[in-house]
C-alpha cells in the first residue's frame, strides 16, 4: 500500500514481530484483517516478490538524504487555509492539519486518485517527511499519465 520512513529503527515487525525496522511497508493481506506494517522482508513474502520488497528498502535507503531536506526545501507555500503547499516533479502536495496533528496528500495531476500518507503526525517537519515517502512510493507503483496530444 505505501512505504515510509521512520527516520531511525523504532517499530517492530507486525508480521514476525522480533524485526525492529525503520523503513514501514504498509501490507494487506486477504489473510490478514486491517493493515499490517512490516519489514522488507516480511512483506517480500507476503507479495511473494521478495525482490520487489528489497528494491523498495532500497530506494527508500538512497531517498534518505533528499527525504531529510525535503520539508524545508524551496517551494513551500502557505494557502489561505493555512495549508502548506509544494509543487514539484510533476505532484502536488498538501499538508494540513487534521485536529491537533498533521497529515498530507499527495497528487499527480490530471490522475484523480490522491494518495493520503498513512498516519497523522505531531509536527509539520514530520508530515512533509511522510508526503516525500508517499510521492516516492507513487513514483515507483503509480503510472505516469499519458502526454497530452492537441489535435489541431
Amino acid at each position: 500500500m505505501n512505504v515510509e520512513d521512520l527516520g531511525e529503527p523504532q517499530m517492530t515487525c507486525e508480521m514476525c514481530e522480533s524485526a525492529e525496522i525503520r523503513f514501514v511497508h504498509f501490507m494487506e493481506n486477504d489473510r490478514y484483517p486491517g493493515t499490517l506494517s512490516c519489514g522488507a522482508i516480511c512483506a517480500g513474502h507476503m507479495e511473494s516478490d521478495l525482490a520487489q520488497a528489497e528494491a523498495r528498502d532500497k530506494k527508500m535507503r538512497s531517498n534518505a538524504s533528499r527525504r531529510k531536506r525535503f520539508p524545508d526545501r524551496a517551494g513551500w507555500k502557505v494557502n489561505q487555509k493555512g495549508n502548506h503547499v509544494l509543487k514539484a516533479n510533476g505532484y502536488r502536495i498538501t499538508v494540513f492539519k487534521k485536529g491537533i496533528l498533521w497529515a498530507a496528500v499527495v497528487s499527480r495531476p490530471p490522475v484523480a486518485t490522491p494518495y493520503f500518507t498513512r498516519e497523522k503526525f505531531p509536527t509539520l517537519e514530520a508530515a512533509k517527511m511522510a508526503a516525500f515517502d508517499t510521492m516516492s512510493f507513487m513514483e515507483e507503483n503509480v503510472p505516469k499519465p499519458a502526454p497530452y496530444h492537441l489535435i489541431w
